[in-house]
């Protein structure tokens, strides 16, 4: 059993989400403003895009008629992330000092990895729509909306896995890697699914479910759930096509 020095920890870490939810919840963009901008500087970058600050709005580019708002600040990926990273890997640091500081690490590396992926959605969102618009094929089998969550979704969820696999391997190195056991493969793979639809749909389905609201369930739950379940299904085919190789290569 965990001690309970660590089980605190871990209660810190969840109610430093909770206060990162909290404050989200009720700040404008005025006062998001420090995440915003470095994110529109990002995008900008990316995109090859200006975005001006326009007071309650956020940042805004007139000639896409496109605003980086405070819905666009990734704050739920920052909370999923630093959750994510704390208590996964929490029980790997030395001592409550280890255990404390591994926490405010994950939640600043969560934010600094907000910001860079962040970019990547947004200038997505902004240049796919422009590509397919040519594409009616595509476009008539899926809303401006439905484009919109698939892309957020692909970029997020991907991230979170790359993230989870680059704690795993730094935690192992500056905790304490000796007594790590190699976790076995499926349950490696499903932790970071799990970690992600579990906040993004198992919330808002038993919200939907309090109040019986089933309507729109296309626009948001299975663009979700197609695009983690291909992204899963191709990764968990390229790990078994390496083992293949790999087992190939050593039977010669």
């Amino acid at each position: 059993m965990r001690d309970k020095k660590s089980i605190r920890i871990y209660f810190l870490g969840l109610l430093m989400v909770l206060g990162l939810k909290l404050y989200a919840d009720q700040a404008g963009s005025d006062e998001l403003l420090w995440i915003l901008r470095p994110t529109a500087w990002w995008t900008g970058i990316l995109s090859g895009h200006s975005f001006t600050y326009e007071q309650g709005m956020g940042y805004v580019n007139h000639s896409l008629r496109f605003i980086i708002a405070p819905a666009c600040a990734g704050l739920k990926f920052w909370m999923i992330a630093a959750l994510m990273l704390s208590w996964s890997f929490l029980h790997r640091m030395k001592g409550g000092k280890g255990k404390l500081y591994w926490t405010l690490f994950s939640f600043l590396a969560a934010g600094l990895v907000t910001i860079f992926v962040n970019g990547i959605r947004i200038t997505l969102s902004i240049v796919l729509p422009q590509l397919l618009e040519s594409t009616e094929h595509i476009m008539a089998h899926m809303s401006s909306g439905q484009l919109h969550t698939a892309i957020g979704t692909f970029v997020y969820f991907l991230s979170l896995l790359a993230l989870y696999w680059a704690g795993n391997q730094f935690s192992q190195k500056i905790g304490l890697a000796e007594t790590v056991q190699k976790e076995k493969f499926l349950w490696a793979k499903l932790l970071p699914i799990l970690w992600y639809l579990g906040p993004v749909l198992g919330l808002p389905f038993l919200s939907r479910i309090a109040y019986k609201d089933y309507k729109n369930f296309t626009n948001y739950e299975l663009p979700v759930l197609a695009v983690c379940g291909s992204v899963f299904l191709f990764l968990i085919l390229l790990l078994l096509g390496k083992k293949f190789l790999w087992q190939l290569k050593t039977a010669k």
